[in-house]
């Protein structure tokens, strides 16, 4: 489902003009990585999908961040450690998109709830309906 709302925000962003090889694509998994690569890289040809570490020192004008940890205990593995959370955010040059789930996030440890926190003041956060990843979205 995830992978689905990068999919869809990819699209929206190749749509409102900004070329495919000007985005990329971060996580900090290799299995969502697989994942992604599969759903977007012959579609959109040109844009960057990569690991947060095999990012690092790299720029994109619009970077969307797929941060695939989902469970009711809250366990955020990878997210937890700082750098890879900086390394993530400070790579685009005008757009970035954080796709996640924002309840385990937030209650993994202090610093993610303290950047929930801001987001949730700061930041243009949407809730999309499920049902809107599939709408006119071949597989």
């Amino acid at each position: 489902m995830e992978a689905g709302l990068v999919r869809l925000h990819v699209s929206n962003l190749v749509k409102a003009g900004v070329k495919a090889e000007d985005i990329a694509v971060v996580t900090p998994y290799n299995a969502q990585l697989a994942v992604l690569s599969a759903m977007l890289k012959e579609r959109f040809v040109g844009i960057e999908l990569g690991s947060v570490d095999g990012f690092q020192g790299r720029e994109k004008e619009a970077v969307v961040v797929s941060l695939v940890r989902s469970n009711s205990e809250r366990e955020v593995g990878f997210l937890g450690e700082k750098r890879r959370l900086n390394v993530a955010m400070t790579r685009p040059k005008r757009h970035l998109c954080v796709v996640g789930d924002s309840e385990t996030v937030g209650g993994g440890s202090k610093f993610l709830h303290g950047w929930m926190s801001f987001l949730q003041e700061q930041a243009d956060l949407r809730y999309p309906d499920v049902s809107d990843v599939y709408v006119d979205e071949p597989q």
